[in-house]
C-alpha cells in the first residue's frame, strides 16, 4: 500500500481518536514528513481529518467517495475491484463494459454523479452530484442458469432496506413491489437486476445489480417533486460506509438468494399487500387486491372476479387504500 493508503487506513481504525504524528508515523513505519503529505493529500480528497497542535489528528469521515476508503470500511472483505468516478452516464454501463472484458469476476462501480443512469424499463433516475449513492455491482453467476431470477432482486431490496435501517434506524423504510424504496410515500431508491446472457448457450454470465438512493436530495425535477424525497436532508452519512455495507449485503446475498429466507422480512415491508392496487403489465392495465408476494418473489392479487393470478413482472402505478 501507498503512504496514503495506510494513514488513511490507520485513520479510519481510529475513527474519533486523535492521533499524534509521531504515533502515525510510527504505526506504518513511515517518517513524520511523509504523514504530514498524506494527510494533507486525504484533505484534498474530501477527508474530514482535523489538526490540532499537541494532539495531532481525528478523522471525522468523508463526504467524497473513495474507493481505498469503502475497502478499508468493509475490512478489505469485497473480493473483487472497487472503482470510482466523479461523474459518469451509468455505473450499470461501467459495470457492462468491465463484464465484456472480465466475464467471471466480481466489481463494484460507484459515481458522485450519474449523467443518464436508468432503472427498470429504461426510464430515468434522477442522480445529482454527491447528494446521492449510485452504485453497480457485477455477480457471477457460477451455475448460468437463470432459474428463480426473480428471487435476486426481491432479496437484494430487503438486503438494502436492511442496511439503510442501520443508518437511519428512526426511519420506516417499506418496499413496493419490486424494487423500490419507500419512506412516507415517496421514492427514495431504486434496484435494478439485469442478466449478462451467453446468446449461443442461452445461458446467463452474470448479474449486474444496479442501486441508486436519494440521499440528501433537496433539488428534484418538477415532476419527481410530488413523488420521490430524500431519505434525510439533514444527516450526511459517510458514504464510504454505507457503500461499504451495501456491498458486503449483496454479496451475501448473491450467495443464497434462491433459499428465499428473506421473503418474511420482504413481506413485512411491503407497502401493496393488503391494498388495492393497479398494475401495469405491457400494454395491460390490471387492478386487484395484492394478497401476497409468493415464494419466487411474485406479486399475487385477487381480481375483482374472485379469481387469483400471480405476477412475476410488471410496474405497481397506484396504490389504493388497504380493503
Amino acid at each position: 500500500m501507498t503512504t496514503k493508503e495506510q494513514v488513511l487506513m490507520t485513520l479510519v481504525a481510529h475513527t474519533g481518536t486523535w492521533l499524534s504524528g509521531d504515533q502515525l508515523a510510527q504505526q506504518i513505519g513511515r517518517s513524520r514528513e511523509s504523514v504530514w503529505k498524506a494527510i494533507n493529500a486525504l484533505k484534498k480528497q474530501g477527508h474530514q481529518i482535523e489538526s490540532r497542535k499537541n494532539r495531532g489528528y481525528c478523522y471525522q469521515g468523508s463526504q467524497q467517495l473513495d474507493a481505498t476508503a469503502i475497502q478499508i470500511h468493509g475490512q478489505h472483505q469485497f473480493p473483487g475491484l472497487i472503482e470510482v468516478v466523479s461523474e459518469t452516464a451509468s455505473t450499470q454501463l461501467l459495470a457492462k463494459e468491465f463484464l465484456s472484458q472480465h466475464p467471471a469476476q466480481i466489481a463494484a462501480f460507484l459515481a458522485d454523479q450519474q449523467t443518464a443512469g436508468y432503472g427498470r424499463q429504461g426510464r430515468h433516475f434522477y442522480s445529482p452530484a454527491n447528494t446521492g449513492l449510485y452504485l453497480s455491482v457485477v455477480i457471477p453467476n457460477p451455475t448460468q442458469a437463470l432459474a428463480n431470477v426473480g428471487l435476486l432482486t426481491t432479496g437484494i431490496s430487503v438486503s438494502v432496506l436492511t442496511v439503510l435501517q442501520q443508518f437511519y434506524p428512526t426511519k420506516d423504510f417499506q418496499l413496493k413491489w419490486v424494487n423500490d424504496i419507500y419512506l412516507d410515500h415517496h421514492k427514495v431508491g431504486g434496484i435494478i437486476t439485469e442478466a449478462s446472457l451467453e446468446l449461443e448457450s442461452s445461458s446467463t454470465m452474470a448479474f449486474i445489480v444496479g442501486i441508486g438512493l436519494n440521499l440528501t436530495t433537496t433539488d428534484f425535477p418538477q415532476e419527481l417533486r410530488t413523488r420521490a424525497q430524500a431519505v434525510d436532508t439533514t444527516v450526511a452519512v459517510d458514504r464510504n460506509q454505507l457503500a461499504a455495507a451495501l456491498l458486503a449485503e449483496v454479496v451475501a446475498l448473491s450467495k443464497r438468494y434462491t433459499s428465499a429466507d428473506f421473503l418474511p422480512a420482504y413481506r413485512a415491508k411491503s407497502a401493496v399487500l393488503g391494498k388495492q392496487v393497479t398494475l401495469q403489465v405491457g400494454r395491460q392495465v390490471v387492478t386487484g387486491l395484492a394478497e401476497d408476494i409468493d415464494a419466487y418473489g411474485g406479486l399475487v392479487l385477487r381480481l375483482p372476479s374472485g379469481d387469483h393470478q400471480t405476477f412475476t413482472s410488471g410496474e405497481v402505478v397506484k396504490v389504493g387504500v388497504e380493503a
